[in-house]
């Protein structure tokens, strides 16, 4: 089965998946929090357009409900682009209002010139081209725009333990650490910050890189 069709076969199931209660759901909400914060930056700056958002990797669309509730509806513009048909009927199904695109994040075209941020949460290590799609991103952001890109990193031995086992049931992976993240983001963003996800001992290492153009 293809990288397209693994994950086409999971639609239907991903909300319901346990990963969801470890992993997605308090990454989101940690995301959600950044997004936010950033919002009422821009508003001490007495900038009162919304908020342009990309969702890169945006599976079943579970971010925008999120932001939604968290933002309100009139305060943000969102774009949710994902290679997967699947995924993206069942996002369309949940949130028919919102903008949804099936791309693959190398071939991504916006029509407009630049977004406020773009979030790509655990779907950076399936890109073949992590520094391509760093750069990609990158470009897509406006100048001091924010990058929110969470993944698992390989930091010890249980966490190559756990990701090998994760990868037996999704398309190629990889896996980087923190310490590699950081050195692969520092060539398209000026600004990092880090925040670890979860601090759960059975949870590999999840981590939220804030990268800023």
């Amino acid at each position: 089965m293809n990288r397209q069709g693994i994950w086409d076969f999971w639609a239907k199931y991903y909300d319901r998946l346990l990963l969801q209660r470890v992993s997605l759901q308090p990454t989101r909400a940690l995301v959600c929090k950044k997004i936010l914060a950033v919002m009422k930056k821009k508003e001490t700056t007495q900038e009162t357009s919304p908020v342009e958002i990309l969702d890169m990797g945006c599976g079943t669309g579970q971010l925008y409900g999120d932001l939604v509730q968290t933002l309100g509806e009139g305060n943000f513009h969102y774009l949710g682009v994902d290679p997967s048909g699947g995924m993206l009927e069942q996002a369309v199904e949940k949130f028919p209002e919102a903008s949804f695109f099936q791309s693959d994040v190398m071939d991504v075209i916006p029509d407009q010139e630049a977004f406020d941020l773009i979030v790509c949460s655990h779907s950076f290590p399936y890109y073949p081209d992590g520094q391509g799609a760093l750069q990609k991103m990158a470009s897509m952001l406006k100048p001091g725009g924010h990058l929110l890109l969470s993944q698992a990193c390989t930091n010890n031995i249980y966490d190559a333990i756990m990701l090998k086992l994760t990868g037996l049931t999704t398309s190629t992976a990889v896996y980087r650490s923190s310490q590699q993240m950081t050195e692969l983001g520092s060539v398209p963003f000026r600004e990092l910050k880090m925040f670890r996800i979860s601090e759960k001992f059975f949870v590999p290492s999840l981590w939220l890189f804030q990268w800023v153009k």
